[in-house]
């Protein structure tokens, strides 16, 4: 994208050292990824450190990436010439300049060079459609933009980048094909059961391992990659080392996929996403009502306040980008919403509170209690369909002679007279009818087939 501003509109000046440093920021954005990604940003060190001591702390990854930045240049005697001091930070201004929380240094003249790696303005930049083109193409799943056509058709117009208006309906679908990932992989219920035990053996074994400790430090968080499931898994605790052996159970239960058990979820009523207050763990154990001798704690669940969005939280991305009329165009403009389509959403948020359980014994207490919890605050269920039961006792049985032999687990290990029964009776159904010794209405009897 850089290169093609470059050549394509040499009156805005950008320099080779501008290319450099936008590739070596493309390159870099993401060094500062812990473990498991997004999982250790967002669920682990809030878990262990409290989102008071996370916001004191400053932690996140592009700031970490930063940081593994200088390391690197001064670890490996990079020189000067190729790299400097100065340099360095620019390229951390241009990975940080999304972040709310940063104060940008640099690139006060070519402000548009800020918005290709990390787009804080709209959010539309080359680090979204890497990540979004590569995850539809390896999940499967077909995008409804086209990556292809954003890309030729881009301009710097007073000092900002802009899109060609014919693409106006392309930039949407960038965000709606978004929303749609995070919806059906990101947040898949699966995934999410996985990577909450993950989060749970880490947070046991963070003392044994130190794991906050080394991630404050660019030195030592060079220790902490994916590997650290399996040094948990073949840890040797001391007898007393209680959370270690805990986070090595939950380690082996991912190993043999007893996962946390997904309960059920509901969608937030938009009147209320705007005051919506997350849901904790307490509040669903005590909406428990009477569930023979089952005492549910807070740590028996995991709940989920899922939020998705159009990376802007409650607001149209779109109603922040510009974009000119043809290629001679020096004039920018937005494009408000209306003019563009009826069907596109009116609310660009959606919340949704999500229940797993830990130990599927406690499957249907958690269920009952969820719904409990829902028809306190709504008056009645927000869920889009009841939990079906796990209790043995509440299923449905089959009875009479096609019911299976007590300790059998398959359909086909039936009482043989049943079998035989069962056989004749499809026989039946296929001529039109007919009685249990094969007599069909009407017609001659059926040979029963022989026993093998």
């Amino acid at each position: 994208l850089v290169l093609r501003l470059q050549r394509g509109q040499r009156e805005i000046g950008i320099t080779n050292n501008d290319v450099k440093l936008v590739a070596l920021a493309g390159l870099c954005h993401d060094l500062g990824h812990a473990p498991f990604s997004h999982v250790f940003d967002s669920e682990f060190l809030p878990k262990v450190l409290g989102e008071s001591q996370l916001e004191a702390m400053g932690w996140s990854h592009e700031r970490m990436s930063g940081q593994l930045l200088e390391q690197i240049v001064d670890s490996n005697y990079i020189d000067e010439d190729c790299i400097s001091r100065e340099d360095c930070k620019r390229i951390e201004d241009l990975i940080r300049s999304s972040c709310g929380d940063y104060t940008s240094q640099y690139f006060k003249e070519k402000q548009y060079l800020k918005e290709i790696v990390a787009n804080g303005r709209n959010s539309i930049d080359v680090d979204k459609f890497d990540y979004l083109a590569r995850d539809c193409y390896y999940c499967g799943v077909q995008a409804s933009c086209d990556f292809s056509r954003i890309m030729p058709f881009v301009r710097v117009i007073d000092d900002t980048i802009c899109f060609k208006a014919s693409e106006v309906g392309n930039i949407y679908e960038i965000f709606h094909t978004r929303a749609s990932l995070h919806r059906r992989v990101y947040t898949h219920k699966v995934a999410k059961a996985i990577e909450y035990m993950i989060v749970d053996a880490m947070v046991e074994a963070n003392d044994a391992f130190e794991i906050v400790k080394k991630a404050q430090s660019p030195k030592s968080f060079l220790e902490l990659d994916d590997s650290i499931l399996k040094r948990i898994e073949y840890a040797n605790p001391e007898d007393d080392d209680s959370r270690l052996r805990k986070a090595k159970s939950v380690v082996e239960r991912i190993r043999r996929r007893k996962l946390y058990k997904y309960v059920n979820e509901y969608c937030v009523p938009t009147e209320q996403l705007k005051n919506w207050k997350k849901v904790k763990a307490e509040d669903i154990t005590a909406c428990q009502k009477g569930d023979g001798g089952v005492d549910l704690r807070p740590d028996d669940i995991v709940v989920q306040n899922m939020k998705i969005d159009w990376s802007m939280k409650d607001k149209n991305p779109v109603d922040h980008v510009f974009f000119y009329q043809d290629a001679r165009s020096d004039t920018k403009f937005s494009i408000p919403k209306e003019k563009v389509s009826t069907l596109l959403p009116n609310v660009f948020q959606e919340r949704r509170v999500r229940v797993f359980v830990k130990d599927e014994a406690n499957f249907d207490a958690v269920s009952r209690a969820f719904e409990a919890y829902q028809e306190r605050h709504f008056g009645s269920s927000r869920q889009v369909a009841a939990t079906p039961p796990r209790s043995k006792a509440k299923r449905h049985a089959l009875s009479g002679p096609f019911a299976l032999k007590k300790g059998t687990s398959s359909g086909l290990r039936t009482d043989p007279e049943a079998r035989k029964k069962l056989r004749l009776t499809s026989r039946e159904i296929t001529l039109g009818g007919g009685d249990a010794n094969g007599k069909a209405k009407g017609k001659k009897p059926l040979t029963p087939v022989p026993e093998k």
